[in-house]
């Protein structure tokens, strides 16, 4: 069933406006000089000051937009002082006809008047008063689409012109049918028309304007007070506090320290001075137009705001890494270290603790309250465990700074990766974890992982644990035919290794052919533009295994292309300044390019040394391998294969710690795995130096 939201939000707008008083007043119809392009939008006008919009009901009511998505326009959570016109679309700029389907004619603007059909303006009855606002009604029986009764204005769907309505066209008559409109917002119901008038009110009105409700200053002695005073001469000064009586009145302030000193002062103006204030206070100015006896009005104006103005907060939290400890095959624990500035100032309270609330880690490093700068750790957490670091400011300080910590996942290395998963999601599956972009959009084909560039955007990786030294990653790619030779303004990076934040180093880029090929690939040390290039042409739909280094005390990378040796032919990127970036993670990255060019990788190999990344059939296949069943029910893992042959049967739990090592004969073998807790692992099986790996859940 079609809505019209737009109906939606004017019920309950109108219903709001009956139930809060005139402080928000239907003013008119203003042109299309908003994003749609036309005709569409309502104008309302602030009569008095509204300490929070969204009580009106329309804080997230979409309008113009059938789909029910991206609103247009919300009412926010937030005050508005009188005086203030608010526009609210009725149309949208991607659905022209949405006026036409919720009001039943077009409508045309010119000369400042929206019309139907360029003929009468658009009214809308209030209260027997008609206001150019919605259009041509009926007060006979035989409106357009609109009808007026009872004191309301109507519409109806499925009606034409001239159609006369009779009792049984009406779902609900009369002020009753606000009792039904929040449960019955569709076309069919009638629209409550209110008891608004179009003009501004012309009472007296006062607004505070700055400062604004409940806003926090740091570390201020003065506060300027701002004001809006409508429909109310301010006499002057007489002398003693005693107005001159040369307007109506003038303003009474009272200001209070919570907790503290009350001031009462009377101004003559309305450019009020300035206020003095101290940190770590909460003040509220309260402010009246009384008449020249200093007598409240006869109803009374008033206007209070509550703010407050705290101690600085001087320290800053800057690099955050996270380091694993040791790597064994038990439980291991990591290092959290902080890097801090502008310390020394107050003491600080730091604590770190788990999900429920428990210490974690031993707390150490540069202490904050005695140290400018330097670097907290805390050492010994256990790895699987995320925690929440706090730094608390004392006396003086209104620091309360919170940073939530991940547990690194640190794989040994070597690491052997072959995409062996189910079509989907890369990211489902143990090895990897998105870092940024759209969770899901890296996908595994037929047991490859696709990198897209162009609209998938998701950059996953495989966290390991640091070494020294030089480090290296080999990977087959395939770049599919996109049709063209990769352009001359292309150079996209698709792999890559990074540090814990988002330094990349050695990122391996497709770039255009230096000749008549379809493309070539580059090397870059740390920029992400290629610094050298292979030279000679690739070509699309052809596996090429690319190998690079990255050394990280000399911040140099390399890069191979079907290399067996380490002495076969390379090129190198910057030779950039030392040291270079500390590697924890290998990653694929998609993103955008001219071409947007695909590419398959697979048989991906990270390790310390070029031998450790070398790609042989040995690694490829164990013929005959297979395990079942998986998931795993009964504690029992079934492993086949074509020989006989001792093989080594180790499982690896998402952190890459090993739980499970042993060994195995003959062509079918038993592994006993109830000691293993339910969850996600990977299985690894080596015989007669060929290695096969799979994802394998135990229940």
């Amino acid at each position: 069933m079609k809505k019209n939201y737009f109906l939606i939000l004017l019920l309950t707008l109108c219903f709001s406006l009956f139930s809060f008083g005139q402080d928000l007043i239907i003013t008119g119809v203003v042109d299309g000089s908003l994003s749609g392009g036309t005709p569409k939008a309502l104008e309302l006008y602030v009569v008095n000051n509204i300490s929070d919009l969204s009580i009106y009901g329309v804080e997230s009511v979409t309008n113009g937009n059938a789909s029910g998505n991206a609103p247009e326009f919300t009412f926010p959570a937030d005050q508005v002082t009188a005086g203030t016109f608010i526009y609210i679309e009725s149309v949208s700029g991607t659905n022209p006809t949405a006026f036409n389907d919720f009001f039943g004619f077009n409508s045309t603007y010119q000369d400042g008047v929206l019309s139907v059909n360029g003929d009468d303006p658009i009214k809308l009855y209030m209260n027997g008063t008609a206001i150019d606002v919605f259009g041509s009604v009926g007060t006979d029986g035989t409106g357009e689409t609109w009808e007026y009764m009872d004191g309301w204005a109507y519409r109806k769907d499925g009606k034409t012109a001239n159609t006369t309505f009779t009792d049984s066209d009406w779902t609900y008559s009369g002020p009753n049918a606000l009792d039904n409109q929040s449960t019955n917002a569709s076309a069919s119901i009638p629209f409550p028309a209110g008891t608004y008038s179009m003009t501004a009110s012309t009472n007296p009105n006062l607004a505070i304007t700055s400062p604004s409700i409940n806003e926090v200053f740091q570390s201020v002695t003065e506060v300027s007070v701002s004001i809006d005073v409508n429909n109310f001469t301010v006499s002057g000064d007489g002398g003693g506090g005693v107005s001159d009586n040369s307007g109506d009145g003038y303003i009474k302030s009272t200001f209070e320290t919570q907790g503290g000193s009350t001031e009462n002062s009377n101004f003559f103006t309305t450019t009020l001075p300035n206020i003095t204030v101290a940190a770590g206070n909460t003040y509220t100015l309260t402010l009246e137009l009384v008449d020249n006896s200093g007598n409240s009005l006869s109803t009374p104006v008033t206007q209070s705001v509550t703010f407050s103005v705290i101690f600085p907060c001087d320290i800053q939290l800057a690099t955050i890494l996270t380091t694993c400890e040791t790597s064994t095959s038990g439980t291991d624990t990591y290092t959290t270290s902080i890097d801090f500035t502008a310390g020394n100032t107050t003491t600080y309270t730091i604590t770190a603790k788990d999900s429920n609330n428990n210490d974690v880690g031993t707390i150490g490093g540069d202490n904050p309250s005695t140290s400018a700068s330097g670097t907290i750790t805390i050492t010994g957490v256990p790895e699987g465990t995320d925690f929440t670091v706090k730094v608390i400011g004392g006396t003086g300080s209104s620091c309360d700074l919170t940073r939530n910590i991940s547990s690194p996942t640190c794989f040994p290395l070597p690491i052997f990766e072959d995409f062996s998963y189910a079509d989907g999601s890369l990211t489902n599956n143990p090895l990897w974890n998105g870092f940024s972009g759209t969770s899901g959009d890296l996908l595994v084909e037929s047991g490859q992982a696709v990198v897209q560039h162009g609209t998938p955007s998701e950059d996953a990786q495989i966290q390991f644990e640091s070494v020294s030294g030089n480090i290296y990653y080999a990977l087959d790619f395939t770049v599919v035919d996109p049709g063209n030779p990769i352009p001359g303004t292309d150079n996209e990076y698709f792999a890559l290794f990074k540090d814990s934040g988002f330094g990349y180093v050695g990122r391996l880029d497709i770039v255009p052919p230096t000749s008549s090929g379809d493309f070539s690939v580059g090397i870059a040390s740390d920029g992400s533009t290629a610094d050298s290039v292979w030279a000679t042409d690739l070509s699309y739909g052809v596996k090429y295994r690319a190998t690079v280094k990255y050394d990280q005390v000399n911040d140099i990378a390399q890069l191979w292309i079907d290399a067996t040796l380490e002495t076969d032919t390379s090129i190198l990127g910057a030779d950039l300044e030392d040291p270079g970036r500390t590697v924890i993670a290998f990653a694929l990255r998609q993103s955008d390019s001219d071409l947007n060019e695909k590419i398959l990788v697979d048989n991906l190999k990270i390790g310390t040394t070029f031998s450790e990344t070398t790609l042989s059939s040995s690694d490829i296949e164990i013929q005959g391998f297979a395990i079942y069943p998986n998931p795993v029910t009964n504690g029992r893992l079934s492993i086949t294969s074509n020989s006989s042959d001792n093989k080594q049967v180790s499982i690896f739990n998402v952190l890459g710690k090993n739980v499970l090592n042993t060994i195995i004969s003959g062509t079918k073998a038993e592994v006993n795995t109830s000691g293993i807790s339910a969850g996600i692992y990977i299985l690894k099986v080596v015989e007669g130096g060929k290695t096969a790996t799979s994802k394998l859940i135990i229940r």
